[in-house]
């Protein structure tokens, strides 16, 4: 969604979150039950496990390096916190390297592919970083 700063993306965000997120199935009814969407569910209401990235809590400072460093920690930091969410979910642990949080990603792919179900990224923010790192160099 390309909308204006304050402009509710990440309320929606959570919105898309706790409506397809299998995890939180049994809480559908108390929230959405009272709404259209509640009343008239699609089928893939909560059939995902999700996966939710902000960049903000990207730091944007520094060199290339660091500002690579700080996207890898925090990636990792999703991952693992993905991993404690879903474990009563998943039929391994989700191996995650400290130096490369993208082979972290693949493994969480591998692990929820093998579940049968699907994969819904969600990342908010995300252009936040870049602007951050375009503005200091103005």
């Amino acid at each position: 969604f390309l909308r204006p700063r304050r402009f509710g993306k990440s309320l929606w965000l959570s919105v898309l979150e706790n409506y397809y997120d299998l995890a939180r199935a049994d809480r559908f009814e108390q929230l959405f039950g009272d709404l259209k969407i509640g009343r008239n569910p699609t089928p893939k209401r909560n059939s995902y496990f999700v996966l939710r990235l902000n960049f903000s809590e990207v730091d944007p400072n520094g060199d290339t390096d660091a500002i690579t460093a700080s996207l890898h920690r925090h990636i990792n930091s999703c991952v693992r916190g993905f991993n404690r969410y879903y474990h009563h979910h998943l039929p391994q642990p989700i191996e995650r390297d400290t130096a490369d949080s993208f082979v972290s990603l693949r493994d969480l792919i591998d692990v929820v592919a093998a579940t049968g179900h699907k994969l819904y990224l969600i990342i908010d923010e995300y252009d936040n970083f870049a602007n951050e790192v375009m503005a200091s160099q103005m």
